[in-house]
């Protein structure tokens, strides 16, 4: 944790700088920078720099992927909205989580003077569902082979809320893993971070926490999004969507799910799933650790 100004400026001027190089590259409209700003600072500012390089990490990886064949995407009408920019909702969804573990690790740190390792397990475990999530849908697009509903594994069309591909799969796999192996670099070769026993097994045990907050979060999102993400009906489009208002300026028709689960909703409770398993991964390993 850093509340020293000088640190804080140099926060301000970094995160400030890959803001303003995101909405130039069309990577989040005002909305989503104005958000990026805030949850960057928070992790900045209360998990320390190694903590926002993590977060960085995502932020790029989803960046080239959401623009990789951006126009077949677009052409097939699957590609993100306005270009590709994100808005204040989905980065808030993405990053909520991982800023209230960094904020909560600082204020830890500040009232104890010792952080706590469950904490970063909790913020990494995050930031690996995002990846996974967000890389398996922007490849999964591409894959040639039908995606099929992760609930009843029937064929669905591309785009589907809760529809997988083999493709995707392995992209969460891969998405999931770098950010693993990226967190453990960090932890073995930084000393802002303290690994409570001491051991190196603890270390290795970011990795699997990564990899499984990622790939069980980005499960728990197919989940969700097939069984209770509002979906609907464009009448004249005669298309399913996600939207309340399709893309041709038609007002849609619920026909499954609960409105007020959105895919940003949906992107938030596989964030919280992400964190939940990571952590989980690291009591397991304690146990392992300390016989019980």
């Amino acid at each position: 944790m850093n509340f020293d100004i000088v640190t804080i400026i140099i926060g301000v001027i970094i995160v400030g700088g890959f803001g303003i190089f995101s909405i130039y590259t069309k990577v989040v409209d005002l909305s989503g920078l104005i958000a990026g700003l805030i949850v960057g600072l928070i992790i900045w500012i209360f998990g320390g720099w190694s903590w926002f390089l993590i977060i960085l990490l995502f932020h790029l990886l989803a960046a080239v992927m959401t623009k990789f064949k951006f126009k077949k995407k677009e052409v097939s009408g699957l590609a993100q909205e306005k270009g590709g920019a994100r808005g204040w909702p989905n980065v808030t969804a993405n990053g909520l989580v991982a800023a209230l573990f960094s904020l909560s690790s600082g204020i830890y740190y500040l009232l104890f003077s010792v952080k706590l390792d469950i904490l970063f397990f909790g913020f990494i475990g995050a930031v690996a569902a995002m990846t996974a999530d967000t890389i398996a849908t922007e490849l999964g697009l591409l894959s040639k082979t039908q995606p099929r509903l992760i609930t009843t594994f029937k064929k669905v069309i591309p785009g589907t809320s809760g529809g997988v591909t083999i493709l995707g799969e392995l992209a969460a796999l891969l998405g999931s893993s770098i950010i693993g192996l990226f967190g453990w670099v960090l932890a073995i070769f930084n000393p802002v971070f303290n690994l409570i026993s001491g051991n190196l097994i603890v270390s290795y045990s970011i990795v699997f926490g990564a990899i499984a907050g990622g790939l069980l979060g980005c499960l728990v999102d197919s989940i969700i999004g097939a069984t209770v993400q509002g979906l609907y009906n464009c009448s004249k489009c005669d298309k399913i969507t996600e939207k309340k208002v399709h893309g041709c300026g038609t007002i849609t028709d619920q026909i499954q799910g609960i409105a007020l689960i959105d895919n940003n909703v949906v992107n938030l409770l596989g964030s919280i799933s992400g964190s939940f398993f990571s952590i989980l991964i690291y009591l397991l390993f304690q146990i392992l650790i300390t016989g019980g």
